[in-house]
């Protein structure tokens, strides 16, 4: 079975990537964080532990993991401690979908930080159950965790007042019909229209949504791979911590708005910065460019 079956049909770049490499690697200089805060969603372990442990290895000045489980947050505590004693950690508990907790978050993490510089907004929500059959409220559950809690995450990430980047974790699920996953799939696929009226909206707000991969389960990532896909999930966690460094940077601002899958290869897409922006190719999911094998045909 080829294990990139799942991954070279959506390929925007010839050069498929299902491991770190430099221009995403926190160890390279020129990501580093230095200076730089960061609040993280879905910390609890999974993608948010690993992203996480990208930025205290990019030297992040301090790090927020918000999680609705404390004890759940002691592992990825202790892993950024190892990797960076100079990373100031905060550790917070706050349901997502409640205005409240979210209003009480940013003010926390603002007081104890000041300017929170990024968001990485990796909580999610995934129900599985043939359309129709689910009770209404169980189907809708995604779309309260996946829509409703983004948009109040921006909302009050964007009452404070500064610049920053927001960084949605998406997926490529948003575009298939697969039975049994559409509350997920297209609660996913509203999220991408979110990120581009954020964008078009707000232009003090970098924002981005990003495909993690087909991730495995770790010891310290969870995953979230449905059954059927286990065979295809080599990637790594830490990729999409590195792309979230490359993302905060200046540089990528040829990306804004944009849905971009740990996959691509960003030294192609930065060769092609000026085709992506002025043809809009990455917006609404993906569809304006053509995917596949050999990525897009770039003129």
């Amino acid at each position: 079975m080829d294990p990139n079956a799942f991954t070279v049909p959506f390929q925007a770049t010839k050069s498929l990537k299902r491991e770190l490499y430099k221009s995403i690697d926190p160890k390279n200089p020129q990501l580093k964080a230095t200076g730089k805060t960061i609040l993280i969603t879905g910390a609890t372990g999974g993608l948010g532990g690993e992203i996480a442990r990208a930025w205290a290895t990019a030297g992040a000045k301090g790090i927020a993991l918000v999680g609705q489980k404390k004890e759940l947050l002691e592992e990825p505590i202790q892993a950024i401690k190892a990797i960076s004693s100079s990373t100031q950690v905060l550790a917070l508990t706050a349901d997502i979908t409640s205005e409240s907790d979210v209003e009480a978050l940013f003010k926390q993490v603002s007081e104890a930080f000041g300017v929170i510089d990024v968001v990485v907004h990796t909580a999610g929500s995934m129900v599985g159950g043939p359309v129709g059959d689910l009770p209404p409220n169980e189907w809708f559950r995604d779309f309260e965790v996946n829509v409703k809690g983004s948009y109040i995450l921006a909302h009050y990430y964007l009452k404070l007042g500064q610049s920053g980047t927001l960084i949605i974790l998406g997926t490529l699920g948003a575009s298939f019909t697969v039975p049994g996953m559409s509350a997920y799939s297209g609660s996913k696929m509203a999220l991408l229209k979110l990120a581009e009226y954020l964008d078009a909206e707000k232009p003090n707000l970098r924002v981005f949504t990003v495909h993690p991969g087909i991730v495995a389960a770790t010891d310290t990532n969870r995953g979230m791979v449905v059954e059927s896909l286990t065979p295809f999930a080599i990637d790594k966690g830490i990729q999409a911590g590195g792309l979230s460094l490359y993302l905060a940077q200046p540089k990528a601002d040829y990306l804004k708005g944009s849905f971009i899958s740990v996959n691509w290869d960003v030294d192609e897409l930065e060769a092609h910065k000026s085709e992506i922006t002025e043809k809009q190719l990455l917006k609404l999911g993906f569809l304006k460019a053509q995917l596949g094998p050999e990525g897009h045909p770039w003129s």
